[in-house]
This record gives C-alpha cells, sequence and structure tokens, in this order.
C-alpha cells in the first residue's frame, strides 16, 4: 500500500551531497523501530522545492498493531566534524475515523531544504524515531522530544470526543460536592491565577490521602491545568517521588469551563512516607494554566504540560471534524 506523498518546508542549510541513512533502534527498548526510515538528497522535487535541494523521506511499517501516528527526528551534521547543521521534525496523525496505516505501508515524504549550499561541506543526516502511537493506545519510542508528547496528546484529545477513555476518565475534573475535599492539615496558597488548597482526606478505608482543590481566581475561564507535587524529607530536602496532576474539560464546551471564582477537584493521590513511618512533606507547584482564550500561565518545564496542550489541539481539531461532517450531511 502507498500512501500520499506531502510536501513540508525544512528551514536547514545543507550541502550537496546525497547520503542514505535509516533510523536505529532506540537504546531503551528490546525491540527495533517497526518502522524504518531511508533519506535522501534529491534535486528531482522541481517546482516543489522551487527548484532547490530536497530530502526525500522513505519509511516503512511492519509492525503488528496498525499505526496511528509517529515522529521521526532528521539530524544534520557535517559528517566529518560532527557539528550540527540542525534538526528537524516529520510526524503524521490519524482521527480515530481515518484508515490506520497497516502492516507492510511504504510511502514517501518530501521535506524542502532552503537551496543554499554550505561551501565545502557536505552533509549527513541520520533519522531517529522517536515516538509510534499505535490503533489501540498503546505507544513505542522513547518520547525524548516535546513534539512527540503533543502528538500524543493530540491523538488522546481526538479521542475524548469520539469515545470515552480511561485517561479522560483520569483527567476529568470532580465537581467539590462529589470530590474528595481535604479535611485535615489543611494548607492554602495562590500560584498565579489559582488557589490551591491541599491536605488529608481518608478514604472508605480510613487510609490518609492527599486531597486538592483549585480555585480559579481570575476573570477569565480556565480551560485545563497541570500540577506538580513533590513529596520529600524535610531534614534533607531530598526528594521521594514526583507527581503530576492534569485537569481539562475535555469535550470543548466553554460552559463547563472553570470559571471565575469556581472550583475543581482532584482525583485523591498516594502519601510517601518516611523510612519512620511518618508522611513525608509536600510542595505543589504549578507548570501550565490553559485559559479559554488560548493563553497560558506556567513555565511548562514537564513533558506532561506538552500532552495537556496537545490534548486540546485534539479536542478543537475533532470538533471541528464533526462539525464539518455535520454540515456536509
Amino acid at each position: 500500500m502507498r500512501l500520499k506523498t506531502t510536501v513540508f518546508v525544512l528551514a536547514v542549510v545543507v550541502a550537496s551531497f546525497v547520503a542514505v541513512q535509516r533510523a536505529d533502534a532506540q537504546d531503551d527498548h528490546l525491540v527495533s523501530s517497526p518502522l524504518s526510515v531511508t533519506t535522501q538528497f534529491s534535486y528531482d522535487l522541481g517546482a516543489q522545492c522551487q527548484d532547490g535541494e530536497g530530502l526525500v523521506v522513505q519509511l516503512r511499517y511492519a509492525g503488528a498493531q496498525p499505526l496511528r501516528g509517529y515522529l521521526v527526528k532528521l539530524a544534520f551534521a557535517d559528517p566529518l566534524s560532527g557539528s550540527s547543521f540542525g534538526e528537524q521534525s516529520i510526524q503524521e496523525i490519524r482521527d480515530s475515523r481515518e484508515p490506520m496505516i497497516p502492516s507492510g505501508a511504504e510511502w514517501t515524504r518530501n521535506v524542502c531544504t532552503i537551496p543554499k549550499k554550505i561551501a565545502g561541506s557536505a552533509t549527513s543526516v541520520t533519522a531517529t524515531v522517536d515516538v509510534l502511537k499505535f490503533a489501540d493506545g498503546s505507544i513505542w519510542g522513547p518520547a525524548a522530544r516535546r513534539e512527540s508528547h503533543q502528538l500524543i496528546g493530540t491523538l488522546d484529545g481526538m479521542d475524548f470526543i469520539t469515545k470515552t477513555t480511561e485517561l479522560e476518565r483520569f483527567v476529568s475534573p470532580i465537581p467539590p460536592q462529589k470530590g474528595p475535599l481535604p479535611v485535615e492539615d489543611v494548607e492554602s496558597q495562590t500560584i498565579g491565577p489559582l488557589k490551591i488548597k491541599s491536605g488529608v482526606w481518608l478514604d472508605e478505608s480510613g487510609k490518609q490521602m492527599l486531597a486538592v482543590d483549585v480555585t480559579n481566581e481570575t476573570s477569565v475561564p480556565v480551560r485545563g491545568y497541570l500540577l506538580t507535587t513533590s513529596f520529600f524529607d524535610p531534614a534533607t530536602g531530598a526528594r521521594i517521588r514526583r507527581v503530576s496532576t492534569k485537569q481539562l474539560e475535555t469535550h470543548g464546551n466553554p460552559s463547563d469551563y472553570l470559571a471565575p471564582g469556581s472550583t475543581w477537584v482532584a482525583g485523591p493521590r498516594k502519601f510517601s512516607y518516611l523510612p519512620d513511618g511518618t508522611p513525608a512533606s509536600y510542595k505543589i507547584t504549578v507548570d501550565l494554566v490553559v485559559f479559554a482564550d488560548g493563553s497560558t500561565f506556567g513555565p511548562k518545564k514537564s513533558q506532561e504540560s506538552d500532552e495537556v496542550l496537545g490534548m486540546f489541539d485534539g479536542i478543537d481539531a475533532a470538533n471541528r471534524i464533526r462539525q464539518d461532517v455535520s454540515a456536509n450531511r
């Protein structure tokens, strides 16, 4: 099966040199990538690359599960000195209603480069498969790039519109009247636009759990946020464990966003404990807040924040597709 060829613009300066590279297996996996990648510079792309040199990327998929999305990193370098000429990534995602990429599929992606040459220097290309996401929801690859986590989030967000998933239930906020509110050792802090209350909540068996609720302190509705909780030894400051909490409106309904002055409750978290059996101390920080107008707050240091941003892209894309389908009926 051959898939449609797509052209992408690549803002990288490369030399007149033909190089073929195969994507290596990732070091942190026991099996090699089921997606193989070869690259070759070419002048035969014609007007697609404005009469300049282009890069032909040939892909072949041999996995058992249908493939729904992928991201491949292309690294350009001087083969003698190892000096980097830059990086670029190519990716593709499939909506759950589209045909997936089957085993045995072969296709080509053409990437245009700036026609200017690097005098006296050849260029090598190393293609690395960074992430694959399959039709069953499983993932392969190191997912070392932020774009890979945004791709994962985009596909998850698309699924929120078409079906109920375990992840959707995990990231959906809980109304205060149904949630595990902190009742003991309650602490309150305001970080940017959010007022965060945390403390001990007792589950049905009487076990202590960390409960958190968040109130929007601004005049703008919030679509979602990501908090990080670090448990640590207060005597040494050594971190024991870190967990993230994603909360977001999962269907693109503005009436369900976190309105100004309103509160969302997160699912409870297990405490970490010190060697003497006492609960560890904890600190909550805000990594990302996404507002209804698309603006954001927070350092966005964690890969989970990239996934949240991707989820919103996926939710919005799936809603546009659904609206287009309804309009054309």
